[in-house]
């Protein structure tokens, strides 16, 4: 069965021998009932990175109850002539992966979970000989993300259809073996569970509130008679794992059971609302018990009381030290030093790939498996128009406040939901503020915040302490009072934030004196990184990319800057040479000022307002296109149109000048010009196509006049100003030669403002000279008339070669 399989129709040949070979993969390879599915994602361009808008996306939906999955990726060109390049592929569970090349460095406080990101790497070829295989062992279900690009190079500038462009595209095929009809295991009460199987899988599910939970495994007996001498274990090997199906293999730790022994699994912060799987392995058909006993703290809401005092709370932060909440109810937490008889066994929070239980010895359990709660508050959302906005506060019947209390004997949890697609294209920012005053208290309060993803941070000791110590945020009265952490798409999760309060007196802990420690717990969603209208620096633009369904936000950077927040300047290019650049390609646009000068000078008004428009709108527009120190007076779109438009049509309306026609068949065919040059220009502006027709039809008009001045006359007469219009012609050629075989995005800057001048001074040698001559007026010889006669055009034929044309001059 082939799912999601939705290829273009012209779609590469190499990547559908791909997807047959996973067709025959999944018909042979199936183990212990699993079923082999494979899912095929069409093939999707790949570029060089320059922004995160450049990476190629790829979602896949990965279903329950899967032992293992596998990724296959090919990237190929589509010419034997292309280069091959290096493709970089990262792959993430739940949300899309980071990417900052070239080591470029994070912001402060920016947390990236690269453990959770798998990496590998391959190259384009034209046969896709390359295969690279991701497999991934107890994948976690839900929404996996694969993105790819190419290594960076120095990328030639061509006219698109100029020379044959190297296109790169990248195929990925997923399989995963899905495991069917296993055994529920309910909770609170034992259960006998006979097998034959090799492998066996059993769930049993883990509601909400669930603070802890242990699952006791005994009685294990062989019911097939086996050899006397046989001495092997019941079990060969237990393993159990929270949202995904644990995998079996050689290189999994084995944990065995005798007949004798009792193994307990015991997780003291598991992931809530979610199925735990139990893989069992043995050599015979065995029977055993199992019991999972829970023990729940229900989520609680802010008192009403704390509502009823917040209502009359000051703005101004600092007041709040006066403001007591002396009404709110304490609340205690107690616990047994009593440790647990049975042999047990923690559970490892193991990452992406394939992991085991680490058999430890716990001393959270006491004898009756009870733990009195802690505190735990649920955030609620508050969701703005904008993508990717949102904060996250305390909800009452009729309030919501940031405002939290602590005090110095219970820990507090709050727990908040990121979503799935909806939340994981922006940034995650926590910020803690502490507002005490240390001189007031006379003691040095300190506030321990730990964050952790998908279930409770561990309480030890009193203490909430964290697995990640990455996600681990102090405040202190008498050091940094506020802090933050800023999580970049974020994974859909329950997000847990453990608050732990301790008093200080010449370095000795001590009880607080205060009755309640006020904190502010600030919780935003928001596109980019930083706060404010510069969420990416004074260096970058924020860019809300969408991409089929997909859609997140990135930073672009500029000025050679890098990173995940525009804050690497390793590469970054001096604000000296990014002015220079700049007026570079806006002042090289003032060598149209000589051609404009002798367009005036000859009457060539018309030539003359092309010119001096060209010129102000390829500055307008090449200042605008700069996006460090960019000013545009207007829309990008529009000076961008203007540029390509007015530089055809300086072409076309110098080559309808240079012919000898007529001045009603010249207006012709500037409207002629103009109407073709729109069109071309708005079908595809950077098409070879939109350039050539209009300069085809623009050459073929002084041609076609000289060659029909040539059948009248019946002779062929050389043409005046041929050296000036060598020199234009050459002028023309070195500039061609520049933007088809020297620019580059390195250089662009330069090479195209040289173009600049060199188109500009090429005009000067191509216009034409109309002189202007009077003649008498046949009915009033007291009335001059002037009128315009174009002598000296380089494809103009003497006027001595045909004297029906003379002019006679004034008397």
């Amino acid at each position: 069965m082939l799912l999601g399989l939705d290829l273009p129709a012209k779609q590469s040949q190499h990547f559908t021998h791909i997807i047959y070979y996973f067709i025959l993969i999944s018909a042979v390879n199936v183990d212990n009932g699993a079923c082999v599915i494979p899912e095929a994602s069409q093939e999707g361009p790949l570029r060089s990175f320059k922004s995160y808008e450049d990476v190629v996306m790829f979602h896949y939906s990965v279903p329950k109850q899967v032992t293992r999955a596998t990724w296959q990726f090919t990237a190929f060109s589509d010419n034997v002539d292309c280069p091959q390049r290096k493709v970089n592929i990262l792959l993430k569970w739940g949300s899309y992966p980071v990417i900052s090349v070239n080591n470029a460095s994070y912001p402060p406080h920016v947390y990236v979970d690269r453990d959770s990101t798998i990496r590998t790497t391959t190259v384009t070829s034209f046969k896709s000989n390359d295969v690279v295989l991701v497999p991934v062992n107890s994948p976690e279900p839900g929404d996996w993300f694969v993105g790819a690009y190419l290594d960076q190079w120095d990328e030639r500038i061509h006219q698109k259809g100029l020379v044959t462009e190297c296109r790169y595209n990248l195929g990925s095929v997923a399989l995963w073996s899905e495991t069917h009809g296993i055994e529920n295991i309910p909770l609170g009460y034992q259960k006998t569970i006979v097998t034959s199987k090799t492998i066996s899988y059993y769930k049993f599910y883990i509601p909400m509130d669930t603070w802890n939970f242990k699952a006791d495994i005994s009685g294990c007996n062989v019911t097939v008679k086996q050899s006397p001498n046989f001495r092997g274990p019941c079990i060969k090997n237990l393993n159990l794992k929270g949202r995904a199906m644990p995998h079996h293999s050689e290189h999994t730790e084995n944990t065995s059971l005798t007949s004798a022994d009792t193994y307990t699994f015991w997780e003291s912060s598991p992931f809530q609302d979610e199925w735990y799987y139990l893989m069992v392995v043995s050599s015979s058909a065995i029977k055993f018990d199992i019991k999972v006993t829970v023990a729940l703290c229900p989520i609680k809401t802010v008192e009403e009381v704390f509502a009823s005092r917040y209502m009359n709370v000051p703005v101004r932060p600092r007041a709040l030290d006066e403001f007591y909440l002396k009404d709110l109810k304490e609340k205690t937490l107690t616990r047994n030093s009593s440790n647990s008889s049975v042999k047990q066994s923690q559970i490892w929070n193991n990452r992406t790939i394939s992991g085991s239980y680490k058999r430890t010895q716990s001393t959270n359990i006491d004898d009756d498996f009870t733990d009195s709660c802690i505190t735990r508050h649920q955030l609620v959302r508050v969701k703005y128009s904008q993508l990717f906005s949102g904060d996250y506060l305390f909800w009452g019947r009729d309030w919501l406040t940031s405002w939290l209390t602590l005090n110095d004997k219970n820990p507090v949890v709050v727990q908040f939901h990121v979503l799935p697609l909806v939340d994981i294209g922006g940034t995650l920012d926590i910020n803690v503020e502490l507002d005490v005053d240390e001189v007031q208290i006379k003691q040095q309060i300190n506030v321990t915040v730990c964050i952790s993803r998908g279930r409770l941070p561990k309480l030890k000791d009193g203490h909430m302490s964290c697995i990640d110590n990455h996600m681990t945020m102090k405040v202190s009265s008498s050091g940094p009072n506020s802090t933050n952490i800023m999580i970049p798409y974020p994974q859909p999760d329950v997000y847990y934030i453990a608050f732990t309060s301790t008093c200080y007196v010449n370095g000795k802990t001590v009880n607080c004196k205060v009755e309640e420690i006020l904190l502010s717990l600030n919780v935003k969603l928001r596109a980019c990184v930083f706060r404010g209208t510069d969420s990416c620096g004074e260096f970058g633009v924020c860019e809300e990319i969408h991409k089929d369904l997909l859609y997140f936000s990135a930073c672009k950077c500029f000025g050679g800057h890098q990173g995940w927040a525009c804050t690497d300047a390793t590469n970054a290019v001096s604000e000296y040479s990014v002015v220079f650049a700049t007026l570079a390609l806006t002042l090289s646009n003032l060598f149209f000022i000589p051609a404009i000068y002798l367009a005036i000078k000859r009457k060539l008004f018309t030539e003359a307002l092309v010119f001096t428009s060209i010129m102000f709108f390829s500055s307008f527009y090449h200042a605008c296109d700069q996006p460090s120190i960019g000013y545009c007076v207007a829309k990008f779109e529009v000076l961008q149109y203007c540029d390509f438009f007015l530089g055809m049509l300086a072409f076309w309306v110098t080559l309808v000048c240079m012919a000898d026609i007529p001045t009603k068949l010249e207006s012709f065919l500037q409207v002629l010009g103009v109407i073709i040059i729109t069109f071309g220009v708005e079908s595809d502006k950077t098409s070879l196509r939109s350039i050539l027709i209009p300069l085809i039809i623009g050459c073929s008009i002084p041609l076609v006049s000289y060659g029909v001045r040539c059948v009248n006359m019946k002779k062929f007469i050389r043409p005046q100003r041929v050296v000036p219009f060598i020199y234009g012609f050459i002028l023309v050629t070195i500039g061609v030669l520049l933007f088809s075989l020297v620019e580059t995005k390195s250089n662009y800057q330069y090479v195209h403002s040289a173009w600049h001048a060199i188109i500009a001074l090429s005009l000067i040698f191509l216009l034409p000279v109309k002189e202007v001559q009077v003649r008498r007026n046949k009915t009033d010889n007291k009335s001059l008339q002037c009128e315009e006669f174009p002598s000296d055009l380089v494809f103009h034929i003497s006027g001595r070669q045909n004297k029906d044309h003379l002019i006679e001059d004034v008397t």
